[in-house]
């Protein structure tokens, strides 16, 4: 778990490295152009989107389908809404998606279903002086093949953006968790410690890097701790068109009876902007 949770960590470190590298040289452009006469104007990226309203919503629906048939018998289906909005000092956020999978080694056998489940999540901050914030956040999640009949956990937080540029956006959070949930036949509810933070690079105005992850551990047992990560690639075909490779990692420690502590989702789909 700590060995999963080191990468996580490494890759959090190297993608401020490169944010931090990136904003110093956009600011060494910057001062340059004082002195250097402007480039010449490039042509619109067809691909980029149209300049918006900060106001409005953004909302997008996300698609992805996997399917084999021969010596090899795989389905795999992903689906999932965003709505998102941060304007004057209020960040909202509302996401939740379902997967889908079964496969079989032969073709004379009937797949046998892999993955099954549904997550969703609703956040909220203000954002205060000095680019500190205030916050809640709740999330479900249902797994049948962990047989994770529920979770359901409310977070108030606290936390600060260590960047927040128009290309970047890195922030970390803390704050005490209730947790309710039902691991095979046995319900727990109990609170937790947690810590978090959510990291988006756009390196090109058609491509961008995002990374979460969030750790959970009971006040009253430190054996029993939840590790939820994402990192993912999304790159732009089109104007409201885009490609997204994610690769999601799920840890509980206390595992429903018969099953794995860890699940790692790694998922190819399309994303469309309304």
């Amino acid at each position: 778990m700590f060995r999963i949770a080191r990468i996580f960590v490494v890759v959090s470190v190297s993608l401020l490295s490169v944010v931090q590298s990136a904003l110093a040289q956009n600011g060494a452009k910057n001062l340059n152009q004082f002195s250097a006469p402007p480039p010449a104007k490039a042509a619109p990226n067809m691909c980029a989107e149209p300049p918006k309203d900060p106001s409005l919503w953004d909302k997008s629906v996300l698609f992805g389908l996997n399917y084999t048939d021969g010596n090899t018998n795989t389905t795999n289906i992903n689906f999932g809404g965003k709505v998102s909005r941060d304007f004057e000092n209020n960040a909202w956020l509302f996401q939740a998606d379902y997967n889908y999978g079964a496969a079989s080694t032969s073709s004379q056998e009937p797949r046998t279903e892999n993955t099954n489940n549904v997550r969703g999540l609703a956040t909220y901050r203000r954002v205060l002086e000095d680019d500190w914030f205030a916050g809640a956040g709740t999330s479900f999640a249902h797994d049948e093949i962990a047989d994770l009949k529920y979770r359901a956990i409310v977070s108030p937080s606290v936390g600060k953006y260590l960047v927040r540029e128009d290309d970047a956006n890195i922030s970390l959070e803390v704050g005490p968790s209730y947790i309710w949930e039902k691991l095979g036949d046995e319900n727990e509810n109990y609170a937790a410690a947690r810590i978090a933070d959510r990291f988006e690079y756009a390196f090109t105005p058609t491509a961008k890097v995002y990374q979460y992850f969030e750790y959970l551990i009971a006040f009253d047992d430190a054996s029993q701790y939840i590790f939820n990560a994402e990192v993912g690639l999304e790159s732009a075909l089109s104007s409201s068109l885009s490609l997204v490779l994610t690769v999601r990692d799920y840890y509980i420690n206390e595992p429903a009876e018969g099953r794995v502590p860890n699940d790692i989702m790694t998922i190819t789909a399309l994303k469309i902007t309304l």
